[in-house]
């Protein structure tokens, strides 16, 4: 039990100095979360991952802002119905349903305010507001082998609210409801409604 604790003090340590050598931290950082699709397009899509490249502001103020940069991936989780389909049974058409198979991915860039509790942003409790825009690509194939693929590409203005714990000005642990609102980009219904909001569980690791 004492070997695998050596490897974890370090990198605790490795974080620690440069926290005490640059109190606001290095600008630029990476985002990495789990996701959890909710609303109508939750119900058809497995738990997927979000990625991203994030440029921090005022880091040394306790309202620390950030710009980010994220891709998202999300499979369907089993079958989607799209429509009807016609098929021979071996004597006569027949009308089917369409199943797909369905991989959405997504790229948002967005701005985020991020008021911290205590009068510093080197560590603690803090906020998160956030505003952007998403461009979602859902890319469709047929669930029979052989069948071939489509895309379909909306829009979204990107709300976000959530919270966090900064460890150091280098890492925190994230929790994050992203709200994707389609209606002000398209007047007809979407598919899976008009909204795509999930939950994000990850961290922000500046360098």
């Amino acid at each position: 039990m004492r070997f695998p604790a050596l490897p974890l003090l370090l990198v605790t340590a490795a974080l620690a100095l440069p926290a005490q050598e640059n109190p606001g931290g290095n600008r630029f950082g990476i985002g990495l979360a789990v996701i959890q699709p909710t609303s109508e397009w939750g119900s058809y899509f497995d738990p997927g991952f979000q990625a991203g490249i994030q440029v921090h502001f005022n880091r040394e103020s306790r309202f620390l802002s950030r710009l980010r940069i994220d891709y998202l991936r999300a499979d369907s989780s089993g079958s989607i119905q799209r429509g009807l389909t016609t098929a021979w049974n071996g004597s006569t058409w027949v009308t089917v349903p369409n199943l797909v198979r369905s991989r959405m991915e997504a790229y948002t860039v967005a701005y985020e305010w991020m008021p911290h509790l205590e009068d510093h942003s080197r560590s603690g409790l803090f906020g998160i507001l956030g505003v952007g825009g998403t461009l979602w690509n859902e890319t469709r194939r047929g669930a029979e082998p052989g069948t071939g693929t489509d895309t379909d590409t909306e829009w979204s203005l990107t709300f976000s609210a959530g919270a966090g714990w900064r460890f150091n000005p280098h890492a925190t642990l994230e929790l994050r409801y992203v709200h994707g609102d389609m209606s002000s980009f398209w007047g007809h219904r979407v598919d899976y409604g008009p909204t795509r909001a999930l939950v994000s569980l990850g961290t922000s690791l500046r360098f």
